[in-house]
């Protein structure tokens, strides 16, 4: 006999996957100990949305300096989006670092924009290279992962931002949010991150979905944090002050690497319970991971502005 947490369990993955403009979309949060199948949950929602929506774009942060992760997804249902002058290269762990030129990439354009920055005493004007997100959003495919990288990770932030105003229904998936939301951060970076939480909170109202994952939620910003709308705890999670499940329920989640793993979801105080049976192992053919050269090395080494990577 089916129980009511499995019952609400089943209706949240629904409600995940619901196209309302008058409920609108959700921001969630995916938390676990490590090798518990956070991303596999984000691969799976990946997985059903491309299904259900296939008319709907899916954008794809990917952690760098490790085996890319969207291979597990299976051919064909990825598409790599690199930036122009980035400095991404992708090299094959499983071949000693060698660099991989034969993966299917499309480039988009960047631009210069002139910002105007306090040096000392005086205001001067800085030229900063930017992405050209119109061209990214031209260049992208509806029904596949749209796997985008920036060179710059913050840059993430300010897409998104962007995204708010396509006027259709769009999806976002951030492997390891505390690399662009981290909870230690200063200057620049500060206020971005705290405009990145008011786009988070905006989804609902903004025909988007957005789902992250990370491995303890203290890693990522406070204001971010507070946004999550929906959160889903696996095996080894750590209890959260804004949700009322407890330490003691996580800790009774079943682990299992066969039939996959136990997790609760929590939207509103409504719990339910599920267990994610589509385990995404990785691809033995595809270890693949993505670096950034640093800027001397892309460009001769001209002199650059400080990112936003300096201030964190």
């Amino acid at each position: 006999m089916t129980s009511k947490p499995e019952i609400e369990g089943k209706n949240l993955i629904d409600r995940l996957l619901e196209r309302s403009l008058d409920k609108g979309g959700i921001y969630s949060e995916v938390t676990a100990s490590q090798g518990m199948a956070k991303t596999a949950v984000l691969l799976t929602f990946t997985d059903l949305t491309r299904k259900n929506h296939p008319n709907e774009k899916i954008f794809w942060r990917e952690q760098l300096d490790a085996p890319l992760q969207i291979f597990k997804l299976g051919e064909g249902k990825y598409h790599f989006l690199v930036m122009e002058g980035s400095g991404a290269v992708f090299r094959d762990r499983s071949n000693h670092l060698a660099e991989v030129t034969n993966l299917p990439i499309t480039y988009f354009k960047s631009k210069e924009i002139v910002k105007t920055v306090l040096q000392g005493k005086k205001l001067v004007p800085v030229t900063e290279i930017i992405p050209d997100f119109q061209d990214l959003w031209d260049k992208s495919k509806p029904g596949v992962a749209n796997v985008v990288f920036f060179g710059d990770e913050f840059f993430w932030l300010d897409f998104i931002h962007w995204l708010r105003n396509v006027g259709e229904w769009v999806n976002i998936f951030i492997d390891e949010l505390a690399d662009i939301a981290p909870a230690v951060c200063k200057g620049d970076l500060y206020h971005r991150i705290l405009k990145f939480a008011g786009d988070m909170g905006a989804v609902r109202r903004c025909m988007m979905n957005a789902m992250t994952d990370t491995q303890t939620v203290q890693d990522v910003h406070w204001s971010v944090r507070k946004k999550v709308m929906m959160k889903i705890f696996l095996p080894g999670a750590i209890a959260d002050k804004y949700s009322r499940v407890t330490q003691e329920a996580i800790d009774n989640l079943l682990k299992d690497n066969v039939n996959g793993n136990e997790a609760y979801l929590d939207f509103g105080g409504t719990f339910g319970r599920v267990q994610f049976r589509t385990i995404y192992k990785p691809n033995q053919l595809r270890h693949i991971e993505c670096h950034i050269l640093p800027k001397e090395d892309v460009d001769g080494g001209e002199e650059t502005t400080p990112t936003t990577n300096d201030l964190c």
